[in-house]
């Protein structure tokens, strides 16, 4: 007959092991949330990455297609930069609709984000396309309207901002989500003012503007001495995490900038309060120059 202190040993050994074993369940449940909080921030991040690495490589594509030169054909009589309009944007806008030779812009809607304008003029066998992948053909004049197009943030059914590219198709101006997550976009013009073929500042579109409003009707536009385009992105992920992370101020164009820094550029400088918490950012930047190479010189 087993005596009562014995059984009751045997409770005291039970429950023991019951807490060691419980305690063991409840870390391993920890750290498998921990890791799912890891897998998903590291997904997200990829995401993140690889969107914005899509972003820059279609406005590099787009940008060397406005120094386009067919070099079987004929060298063209075009000066060695880019023509009076064919690059152009607007600060703090988004698209709000067209007009006949132009478009409509409205305030930012995500960020004070800038407003990109291209226009590209085409070839006849398809060498260029659009930022919808459509090939554009040759211009036939000054008001052809197919190698327009234009990049901006909008945004989405359930309001996350998305970068949209805006162009003219067949007959009419069509818009084309091209990727989401974009919550910031600045552009700025990078001008060659030593004919080096370098930018020696880098400006925005306003600044542009101005500049090209002072200038005399004898002088080269500054418009066509923009040889680079310094773009900054701002990128947030869809999802929710899990975990509250903490937020930082960002630079869209670096934090050595000195050209785009706070006190020249606020529109640059995103504050941790205008940031959605439990969402991931991250800032992207590059320095893209135009392909204007093969252009005889000016």
């Amino acid at each position: 007959m087993t005596k009562r202190w014995q059984r009751g040993a045997g409770l005291v050994s039970m429950m023991l092991a019951l807490s060691l074993s419980l305690g063991i369940v409840l870390s391993a449940l920890h750290l498998t949330a921990q890791a799912e909080r890891l897998h998903q921030r590291a997904r997200q991040w990829a995401l993140l990455e690889d969107q914005a690495s899509q972003i820059l490589e279609l406005i590099e594509r787009l940008l060397q297609q406005v120094g386009y030169v067919d070099v079987v054909g004929p060298m063209p009589p075009l000066p060695a930069r880019p023509l009076q309009g064919a690059i152009d944007g607007a600060d703090n806008a988004t698209l709000v609709g067209n007009v006949p030779g132009g478009v409509l812009t409205g305030k930012a809607v995500s960020l004070a984000s800038d407003l990109l304008l291209i226009r590209l003029r085409g070839d006849p066998v398809g060498t260029v396309v659009n930022c919808a992948g459509f090939a554009i053909p040759a211009a036939t004049g000054a008001d052809d309207m197919r190698g327009r197009l234009v990049l901006y943030i909008g945004l989405d059914p359930s309001n996350e901002p998305e970068l949209r590219c805006h162009y003219y198709g067949g007959s009419q101006w069509t818009s084309q989500a091209i990727a989401s997550g974009v919550l910031s976009l600045q552009i700025r013009f990078g001008i060659d003012t030593d004919n080096d073929g370098l930018p020696n500042e880098f400006i925005n579109a306003t600044q542009l503007a101005d500049r090209a409003t002072q200038q005399s009707g004898t002088e080269l536009s500054v418009r066509t001495r923009v040889v680079a385009l310094y773009v900054g992105l701002l990128m947030r992920s869809a999802q929710r995490l899990a975990t509250l992370l903490p937020t930082q101020p960002f630079n869209l164009f670096g934090p050595t900038s000195a050209s785009c820094s706070a006190e020249s550029d606020p529109d640059a400088q995103i504050k941790p309060h205008q940031l959605k918490p439990y969402r991931l950012h991250r800032q992207f930047d590059k320095v893209i120059f135009l392909n204007n190479s093969l252009r005889p010189e000016a």
